[in-house]
């Protein structure tokens, strides 16, 4: 064999959750060409290499691999298991809606298995053409996911507005990249910041670069002002798939924001960057909440809610370095099971991609309903950040950590921001068990996979918020040194 181009078995071995979730979809859709009678299993079986992964995981050897471009760590693994979480609810809750819309195959649960893998390498980057590479692999699956429904013409708009603002960020970050790499001489995050320490390049082209680079994360993230895709997404993709697009993409692009924020920060031109951060963070609280405020259909309220749950997340991002990582990793998984909780809900409640997705429609729905019901109001109360959920935990932990680093008004501004959202959440929870039925339910018939999903995202939400220290302790255990 030629050294060149063999591999050493430590670096296959460090990328087996990854391998193991791109050969279980390859599989997967191989089977779907040439076994559709097993297409009952193919959910399952996309479960179940989930669950091997995550079990790799926690198995795995912390260090760098394949030169240094991709590394294991106690919190590179926390993230990960955060997206494996997400892939795991997204795919629970898939067969029973599939099954109604008449979608049951192999193309769902291996494009979800590939966008996995593709986020989990992107956690685990260190340089950034690996970064650049990884965002690729999931944003492509993502783009055919958002447009599964293939006989919807609300989820094909979906599937083409978030190709089209996708490809146009990824241009941005792909130009960040090769600034940066023309400034400093390398693409590594490393090498850039011992570029950026030592003075080296144009600082307005170092400021652009980062910028760019920063932008393309903020549109994952979907931040103000590169949220609007949001809202329109989210109402017209398959609403399983919404479960796993409105949290894992999120995680990855929180941890790569994170490192960057940090490399920039406290570098030369790094000056100014708390202060956009903060205001990312405020516009995006408030944005969010407001335009969730006034809708009227569940889909479009809970994307406007995610825009203003990441400008709660970028609250320690104001005051970067290694105390801002317990905040986000607290909170990113409390989100993970109450906003993906709340979709898996809605995947049952709402079978058709086609049908708006009224709020009011849900009156009286927690009586007809009541596994269902409870479920969602345990998800819209801890969205809400009420006692004793996870969701409070997560913002407690982010106010305190801007109360600790002399940033009030950013703890202040986001607890205004809470209270109206209290006002959002508990609407939801109205309609449910204070009004009338309006309307009997038209082929809703919760599945139990998706039951299971809702229950395992709710009772996560409600025990984590009565016995926070399992979360705190593990996200603790899971920090850097230093």
């Amino acid at each position: 064999m030629n050294p060149l181009f063999a591999v050493p078995t430590a670096d296959l071995a460090s990328l087996a959750p990854e391998l193991l979730l791109t050969a279980a979809a390859t599989v997967l859709l191989l089977l779907e060409a040439f076994a559709p009678a097993l297409r009952r299993a193919f959910v399952p079986a996309g479960l179940a290499a989930t669950i091997g992964a995550a079990w790799l995981l926690t198995g795995s050897d912390p260090g760098p691999a394949f030169h240094g471009l991709v590394e294991s760590s106690p919190l590179t693994r926390a993230f990960s298991l955060t997206v494996l979480l997400a892939t795991a609810l997204g795919l629970l809750a898939a067969p029973g809606y599939l099954r109604r819309a008449r979608l049951l195959a192999g193309e769902y649960p291996a494009l979800i298995l590939w966008c996995a893998a593709g986020l989990l390498i992107l956690i685990r980057s260190t340089e950034l053409l690996t970064l650049f590479l990884a965002l690729e692999l999931f944003s492509v699956a993502l783009y055919a996911l958002a447009a599964f429904h293939r006989r919807s013409a609300r989820s094909a708009e979906a599937g083409l507005k978030y190709f089209l603002m996708g490809a146009f960020v990824s241009s941005f970050l792909l130009y960040g990249v090769a600034l940066l790499f023309g400034e400093t001489g390398s693409t590594r995050l490393d090498g850039i910041a011992a570029a950026l320490a030592a003075g080296n390049g144009s600082p307005g082209l170092l400021l652009l670069g980062s910028l760019l680079v920063a932008t393309a994360f903020a549109f994952k993230l979907s931040l103000v002002p590169f949220h609007a895709w949001a809202p329109d997404v989210y109402q017209g993709a398959p609403s399983p798939f919404v479960a796993f697009l409105s949290v894992a993409p999120k995680v990855a692009s929180a941890v790569v924001l994170v490192r960057l924020v940090t490399l920039f920060a406290d570098s030369p031109i790094g000056g100014r960057w708390p202060d956009v951060i903060a205001l990312l963070a405020v516009v995006s609280m408030l944005a969010g909440n407001l335009f969730a405020l006034v809708q009227r259909d569940i889909k479009r309220m809970l994307a406007y809610s995610g825009v203003a749950h990441m400008g709660y997340l970028m609250i320690p991002l104001a005051s970067p370095g290694n105390a801002a990582w317990r905040p986000v990793l607290v909170y990113l998984v409390a989100y993970a099971l109450m906003n993906a909780g709340a979709f898996v809900v809605v995947s049952m409640l709402y079978p058709s991609s086609d049908d708006q997705h009224p709020i009011a429609g849900l009156s009286g729905w927690g009586y007809r309903f009541p596994a269902l019901g409870i479920c969602l109001t345990v998800c819209m109360v801890s969205l809400g950040g009420i006692p004793p959920t996870a969701g409070f935990i997560g913002k407690y932990l982010v106010f305190l950590h801007a109360i600790q680093h002399q940033q009030l008004y950013l703890a202040l501004v986001g607890i205004a921001a809470s209270l109206i959202s209290v006002v959002v959440y508990l609407r939801v929870v109205y309609m449910l068990y204070m009004k009338p039925e309006i309307a009997a339910p038209q082929d809703v018939a919760p599945d139990f996979g998706g039951q299971v999903a809702a229950v395992v995202a709710a009772a996560g939400s409600l025990l984590l918020g009565l016995w926070p220290a399992l979360l705190i302790d593990w996200a603790v255990a899971s920090l850097p040194v230093g």
